[in-house]
């Protein structure tokens, strides 16, 4: 029997012991992911796991783009608008806080980038599993998501790659390729409405995969390739057929690749200094004020602009990738703030999140209601 069937038996049972455990008190899994991986990384060969880790990175960086496509840009209110610029106001206030922490501008920037983005994938996973998605603030917090994912992106695209003609590259090929969607796309979703699930799964795979491995190959991001392959088919009209069939593969993969990630944080955080726990925790506080502010520019009350800035804490797929390449380019740094954040926020994000509307009465109790006139004499 080969080594990878028995650490991915062992890895799939304690997942879902851990799912299960949590399943019962309406948690989402993603924590427990972590936690397994961080408690019983040392006893799991999770090298013998690939490429499966990676390649559910790679399905939910295609799951970000495929449920945030340029049609979303459409339905993007003016509120939702305002409630971003307000966050985005975490890029330079992170850089400015590497630079002070002794980073140079790429790796100021990089950890900027840790510090702003929040996770599309775990937020959306909230709040569709709490039945919160028709609350006032999830459209403010679902457009706030939008607009991070395409800023993060075009970051990924400036520093992800090797050097200017990485750059350059990569938005020639995304160029090519919205190009493509556009020309050839009805002709392509007419075709593919005749063949089989399991060929268009197999397709949408090899797309997703060999658009990664080609902008890789050509110097730029193979996250970005990965997204862009979700924002054309997006694009072309096939996210729900595709959500469909590639749920279940995206979901396992992603599963081991927490698990991974928590296995081999314990390495990458033994090293921790007092500066780099300090950033992630202002890492952390930094964009809740913020995104206070944002939800009252967006029109939102008391209860829910506090709702959508706890929306907002947990970080996820984007930080540990621009964590990896943090720590391929020389940052060991920026990469344990990155994991950290992660580590600390998802759990964290995910019961604040949970307990939201019980933390907004204690803070804002309902106000009592005018008695009626008092008697006379």
């Amino acid at each position: 029997m080969h080594p990878s069937l028995e650490a991915f038996a062992l890895a799939a049972g304690l997942l879902a012991l851990g799912a299960a455990l949590v399943h019962r008190f309406g948690f989402p899994p993603l924590p427990v992911y972590l936690l397994t991986g961080l408690l019983m990384g040392h006893r799991l060969p999770v090298e013998e796991l690939e490429p499966l880790p990676s390649l559910g990175l790679l399905l939910l960086l295609f799951s970000v783009g495929l449920e945030f496509g340029p049609d979303r840009l459409k339905e993007l209110s003016g509120r939702a608008t305002r409630a971003g610029l307000y966050d985005t106001l975490a890029l330079p206030l992170g850089f400015l806080l590497g630079l002070l922490a002794g980073l140079d501008a790429r790796g100021a920037a990089l950890l900027a980038g840790i510090i702003y983005i929040s996770s599309s994938a775990v937020i959306v996973k909230l709040i569709i599993d709490l039945r919160r998605a028709a609350n006032p603030e999830s459209e403010v917090v679902l457009g706030v998501l939008v607009l991070e994912d395409l800023v993060i992106a075009l970051l990924l695209a400036l520093l992800g790659g090797h050097g200017p003609g990485g750059v350059l590259a990569g938005v020639l090929l995304a160029l090519a390729y919205l190009a493509f969607a556009r020309l050839l796309g009805p002709h392509l979703v007419r075709l593919m409405e005749s063949f089989s699930d399991e060929l268009v799964l197999l397709l949408g795979a090899a797309f997703t995969t060999g658009t990664a491995l080609l902008f890789h190959a050509l110097g730029a991001s193979e996250g970005v390739g990965a997204f862009l392959s979700g924002m054309v088919a997006a694009s072309l009209g096939l996210r729900e057929r595709l959500e469909r069939l590639f749920g279940p593969v995206r979901d396992l993969g992603v599963a081991l690749f927490f698990l991974v990630v928590g296995a081999e944080a314990t390495g990458l955080l033994r090293g921790l200094t007092p500066v780099g726990a300090g950033l992630a925790l202002l890492g952390l506080l930094l964009k809740l004020p913020l995104n206070h502010l944002g939800g009252a520019r967006a029109g939102l009350g008391r209860k829910r602009r506090l709702y959508a800035a706890l929306y907002l804490l947990p970080r996820g797929e984007f930080n540990l990738v621009l964590g990896s390449l943090a720590l391929a380019q020389g940052y060991p740094l920026v990469a344990q703030v990155a994991v950290l954040m992660v580590l600390l926020s998802v759990p964290l994000g995910a019961l604040l999140i949970r307990f939201a509307p019980e933390i907004g009465k204690a803070l804002f109790p309902p106000e009592k209601k005018a008695r009626g006139a008092a008697k006379a004499g």
